[in-house]
């Protein structure tokens, strides 16, 4: 991110909401350890093998506990990122790698552990998906604990923290920032690092403020320099005046005060007048159920299988499939009378990617992906959805097909369902005969086109990180245009305004799945524009649900209203700001709650 004209303010990411003042302490971190390769003497490759066998056990024993420290700290759904961990270190095609390259190249532990690191580092660095690309810094962190084990090193955060602090860092791992003294780190602020690392929601579960992607923060401050640092709009101050941080902390507490922590009593989604805005959430293969439960969500609105493929040679049994569905679908029960999952079908390609899977294109995002990728691999697309149909008998489940572009797409995925359900009816296999299809809108043309893909689908999603990036031409992962990826750029607000109006003259219901949703400013926007639900992670339903129990309907009426009202030529920044300062008005301190 850029610097601010004035050199002593800084902006970033906006990771973790939240006020603190304080003294910087610079955190270098532990680095990464250094390997050399060689040859182990013929015959102990073995023993080499039951080397790094250790080392996995005792690697997994330090994360467990690792866990269950934090499991004071916050709530039991947050020690997810190191259940992610876990699985990594649990998983055997990860464990076989290591194990094969010791055996044929009777090379040391140490360095076949650090070739399939990278091996795996690269592929996550090539895709575009924020959230896929800061998994490289997970397994930087698991990594790291193996070398560690392996060259029989201590693991701890070597950490001399005297006093109440402001954590300066390049980046942070998981482990490191949980194994911080948490009663003496006042807030983070880390030159790397996104809004979906998994520091970034560990920072947010233990309500430590922090700001991301400040370049070089760590060369513009020194150890004690006093800082300034607000989670909430991603700024940073270096050196301030006295005066100003006598005003800053007035307005911490002034915030303080006026927070948007306390939950409605009502269900999520309940707008002031008794209106609904569906709550869902976005789900895959993996996350912990409790989070899911606890949100009180209407439903699974965005189940992403990809999860089953990426990371794997082989792709995924229908009976693998099955099971996660199912699971999926059980899940969603527990969430209510009539709670559904919406289970969206393959997504891969892109920037998401399995091994011997996707063919390289010289432009993966308009080549073969997504439903395109399925309709050309027809026994894939049959597989799962028989998977998903087998699921359907466990509970409600609809089927979300992803990148649809014309209505040839559509009705070819119509006869491969139909070619699925006779396929199981000739075995006798139970499943919903009147399951529902939806279409994703993330491609300008099915936005323009959705009238006529509202006939042949019984719902819409729209995936806004796509339809963004598609509308703007801009890749929202590479910092050289990610100004350019607007939410609220006019072009955006009529794409999504004609989705919807088109939808509701069908009668069909629209929800919002992409990233955006989880932001009150602009949530609470497509809410305004009439979706019909908003579908994000768990951790973001109470700011947006406290959002919309503030409003009426006739609040949003005229909320939809305020980029129209700006002058001509106004910007997609401007008419953020004046969202923003529109909403403000009428929830107190939804700044503090959206980044």
């Amino acid at each position: 991110m850029s610097n601010n004209a004035d050199n002593s303010v800084l902006s970033g990411l906006a990771v973790s909401g939240g006020l603190a003042a304080g003294p910087a302490f610079i955190y270098r971190g532990a680095g990464a350890y250094p390997v050399a390769e060689y040859k182990v003497a013929p015959g102990a490759e073995d023993a080499e093998v039951l080397r790094f066998r250790r080392a996995v056990a005792s690697t997994r024993r330090d994360i467990e506990n690792l866990m269950n420290s934090l499991r004071t700290r916050a709530s039991s759904g947050d020690t997810k990122v190191f259940e992610c961990h876990l699985m990594i270190i649990e998983d055997e095609f990860f464990l076989g790698e290591v194990e094969s390259l010791v055996l044929k190249e009777s090379i040391n532990a140490e360095s076949a552990l650090r070739r399939t690191m990278d091996s795996a580092r690269s592929k996550f660095e090539r895709m575009n998906d924020p959230y896929f690309r800061e998994r490289v810094r997970d397994l930087d962190d698991i990594e790291r604990r193996l070398q560690a084990e392996l060259a029989g090193c201590a693991k701890g955060v070597a950490l001399e923290l005297k006093e109440p602090s402001i954590v300066i860092a390049d980046d942070l791992t998981p482990s490191e920032m949980v194994q911080l003294p948490q009663n003496l780190v006042l807030g983070f602020a880390t030159n790397g690092g996104s809004t979906t690392s998994h520091v970034a929601l560990l920072a947010r579960a233990l309500g430590i403020p922090a700001v991301a992607a400040l370049g070089d923060v760590t060369q513009r401050v020194s150890a004690g320099d006093m800082v300034l640092l607000d989670g909430s709009s991603g700024r940073v101050e270096l050196s301030p005046s006295r005066e100003r941080i006598a005003e800053f902390r007035a307005i911490a507490r002034l915030r303080s005060e006026s927070s948007l922590a306390a939950a409605p009593a009502h269900p999520p989604g309940e707008l002031a007048d008794g209106s609904r805005i569906e709550m869902l959430v976005n789900a895959h293969h993996g996350l912990p159920t409790e989070a899911i439960v606890s949100s009180r969500a209407s439903g699974i609105g965005l189940y992403r299988s990809e999860y089953l493929w990426i990371g794997r040679e082989m792709e995924p049994s229908e009976d693998e499939q099955f099971e996660a569905y199912r699971d999926a679908a059980l899940l969603a029960g527990r969430l209510g009378p009539g709670a559904f999952v919406t289970i969206r079908t393959l997504d891969i390609g892109g920037d998401k990617t399995m091994s011997g899977g996707v063919v390289r294109e010289p432009n993966p995002f308009l080549g073969n992906r997504s439903i395109r990728y399925l309709l050309s691999h027809r026994e894939t697309m049959l597989a799962q959805l028989r998977a998903i149909l087998r699921a359907s008998a466990f509970g409600r489940v609809k089927i979300l097909h992803p990148m649809i572009s014309c209505v040839e797409e559509l009705k070819e995925c119509a006869a491969a369902l139909e070619e699925a359900k006779a396929s199981l009816v000739r075995k006798g296999v139970p499943f919903d005969g009147s399951v529902q299809t939806g279409a994703m809108i993330e491609v300008p043309a099915a936005a323009l086109n959705a009238g006529n893909l509202a006939e042949f689908c019984d719902f819409f999603s729209i995936g806004t990180n796509d339809l963004i990036q598609y509308t703007m031409a801009a890749d929202r992962g590479n910092d050289a245009v990610s100004r350019l990826y607007q939410p609220l750029n006019p072009a955006v607000l009529k794409l999504v305004s004609a989705t919807v109006e088109a939808a509701k003259k069908k009668g069909l219901p629209v929800a919002v799945c992409g990233e955006s949703a989880s932001n009150p400013v602009e949530g609470v926007y497509w809410a305004a524009l009439g979706v019909d639900a908003l579908s994000m992670s768990p951790a973001y339903i109470p700011q947006v649900a406290a959002a919309l129990s503030r409003l009426s309907r006739r609040d949003l009426d005229e909320y939809a209203l305020v980029p129209e009202s700006l002058p001509a030529g106004a910007t997609a920044a401007e008419a953020e700001q004046a969202c923003r300062k529109w909403l403000s008005a009428r929830v107190p301190g939804i700044s503090e709650q959206s980044s």
